[in-house]
């Protein structure tokens, strides 16, 4: 269900669930608005995600960012939840722009060409900054470990 990958999509960039349900319901509204702008049926998913990101980054633009919120305990938790944990933490310090790259391109499953559209950006940009944030997560995971 698209509404699912939106809002996991939402919480990775506005780091708050409240602020990812938002954001996707705004998202939502203006798609029902603008759903004359869609010429292609199969571009929709691609146009939800346009339409999240723009409202994300409009509204990471009034507001600093929350803390990550914690993930609630788990009855066993094991060296799996821990780096989960650490991805989550590591990547919500990420620079906005290569969190938007890397959760779109994750998340969302798009391309760099496709993120280099959504994003105006060249998909060659696009690459060079999803592997430097990449390397950043990386680098930084494994000092956690």
């Amino acid at each position: 269900m698209i509404y699912r990958d939106l809002y996991h999509f939402a919480l990775c960039i506005m780091r708050n669930a409240h602020d990812a349900e938002d954001a996707v319901s705004e998202a939502v509204l203006a798609a029902y608005a603008g759903v004359d702008g869609l010429r292609k049926d199969e571009a929709f998913k691609s146009w939800m995600f346009s339409i999240t990101a723009n409202v994300c980054r409009k509204r990471l633009g009034r507001k600093p960012p929350e803390p990550i919120e914690e993930v609630p305990e788990r009855a066993q938790e094991g060296p799996d939840t821990a780096t989960a944990l650490a991805v989550r933490e590591l990547f919500g310090q990420l620079p906005d722009e290569e969190r938007l790259i890397v959760a779109l391109s994750v998340f969302g499953g798009y391309s760099s060409k496709e993120v280099g559209a959504m994003m105006s950006l060249n998909p060659s940009t696009v690459r060079s900054k999803q592997r430097r944030a990449l390397a950043k997560l990386a680098a930084q995971l494994k000092d956690v470990n």
